[in-house]
């Protein structure tokens, strides 16, 4: 199947890949966070509603545990974009690279999501899309509110850091496919397995340099027993 050609808005074909591989420990649940329920529905399933409904998508890779493939199966046939259901890696990087390897010819540009981030606006995601027409690589992000610092070994404070230097990456990120794709196959001959999101390996290898768009307050990352509580919030208070 071939995906090439003028898409959204004018712009280039592009496919999600939803990183669902959570286990919920931080959560001290032996439930899979992507499967907990909010407003009465898995956070998968919320998860990849949004890209569903987004014009801009034309297609969905799901990557996921082994042992939760069949069940995350069952949640994705209900969306006609997803296209394939994968077995995630150990780690985030490994689960990353099968669902760029599963991307289909001729596809220009990919959109890389934790499902952990589930409330992802429609905003958000137009963005990323819209500055793909002019960057390799973008990242959603947010303005840091706090002050942050630096540590030592003995968790004394060596430096405050400037804040206005400083942002809170979101996903989904953004990329070329070609960009992404070169990305992993250099980590995988360099033998480098620690990257923590798909950003980070594009400026290992200095590949292209990372836009940035304005990410949303609601896109929370659902890590905590808490943020679930704070999810229930943003779901009844939010259409999208």
């Amino acid at each position: 199947m071939f995906f090439g050609g003028i898409g959204y808005n004018g712009f280039m074909s592009a496919f999600a890949i939803i990183l669902a591989g959570g286990t919920g420990t931080r959560l001290h649940n032996k439930e899979p966070k992507q499967f907990l329920e909010i407003g009465g529905r898995a956070l998968l399933e919320i998860c990849l509603q949004r890209f569903q409904d987004h014009e801009g998508i034309d297609g969905i890779v799901l990557v996921c545990p082994r042992e939760h493939r069949s069940r995350a199966e069952k949640i994705a046939a209900i969306f006609s974009k997803v296209t394939r259901v994968l077995a995630g890696g150990m780690t985030r990087q490994e689960s990353s690279l099968a669902g760029v390897q599963a991307v289909p010819r001729g596809v220009e540009n990919v959109l890389i999501h934790d499902a952990a981030r589930a409330l992802v606006p429609h905003a958000v995601i137009s963005r990323v899309l819209e500055k793909l027409a002019g960057e390799k690589a973008v990242m959603a992000a947010l303005p840091v509110a706090d002050t942050v610092v630096r540590l030592d070994e003995a968790a004394r404070v060596m430096a405050v850091l400037d804040r206005s230097k400083l942002e809170l990456a979101q996903t989904p990120q953004g990329f070329r496919l070609e960009v992404i794709q070169q990305a992993h196959q250099m980590a995988v001959a360099e033998g480098f397995t620690a990257a923590s999101d798909d950003c980070s390996l594009v400026l290992r290898y200095n590949l292209a340099p990372i836009a940035t768009v304005p990410g949303d307050p609601g896109n929370i990352k659902i890590t905590v027993a808490q943020d679930l509580v704070l999810a229930e919030a943003i779901l009844k208070n939010c259409n999208k």
